[in-house]
């Protein structure tokens, strides 16, 4: 897939990419918890990709989960994002599914990373939308032309609906199932490898 060099619309997930998971439970169970019995499978029909809400008493775990101190930054992106601000003409924003009953602690946890003057627009799903529906809206009405996600099932979704588009699933799992999942999904590693090879 040509990536030509010139002026582009970047957008970024949250989760992932500049916030980690917390250090002591399991991606996968953090994963499960978010997305359900959602399975990536050659030939899934992701039309029907559905998220689930976490009741009340889950909602509470994730709020006290989602304390600053549980989540620490992923430096070396906001370096690399920070980097591309600097360097390039390029537009850049954060466009997020997070839910609304964690708004108070994202909106903190950005005020403390000082996140957000490094974007052109923040775009977090508070009002509770499916996640995949969420950023499809977004992006199409953004004209994102470059997005990058750690959800691979979410990009597979968005990949069908916008084939002109070029998305990035960003991951540090060296055995995956998928290679190339999607002609227009490609495999990065961190925002720095994003930058070095596809801006």
């Amino acid at each position: 897939m040509a990536i030509e060099n010139s002026k582009k619309k970047i957008g970024f997930d949250f989760d992932k990419v500049f916030v980690s998971y917390p250090p002591v439970i399991p991606d996968i169970l953090i994963d499960y918890l978010y997305k359900g019995n959602i399975v990536l499978k050659k030939g899934n029909d992701f039309n029907n990709l559905k998220y689930r809400m976490p009741g009340f008493l889950e909602q509470q775990l994730r709020i006290f989960s989602h304390n600053h101190i549980f989540r620490p930054p992923l430096k070396n992106n906001i370096k690399a994002l920070r980097k591309l601000r600097k360097n390039s003409d390029h537009k850049l924003y954060l466009i997020s599914s997070r839910f609304g009953f964690l708004k108070d602690q994202t909106n903190a946890w950005l005020d403390r990373q000082k996140l957000r003057k490094d974007f052109d627009g923040i775009h977090f799903n508070f009002e509770n939308k499916q996640p995949h529906i969420f950023k499809e809206n977004v992006i199409k009405k953004l004209q994102i032309t470059h997005y990058v996600d750690d959800d691979l099932d979410l990009l597979v979704y968005l990949s069908k609906k916008m084939p002109e588009n070029n998305f990035f699933w960003i991951t540090d799992k060296k055995n995956h199932s998928y290679k190339n999942p999607k002609k227009n999904i490609i495999i990065i590693k961190s925002i720095k490898n994003l930058f070095a090879k596809y801006l």
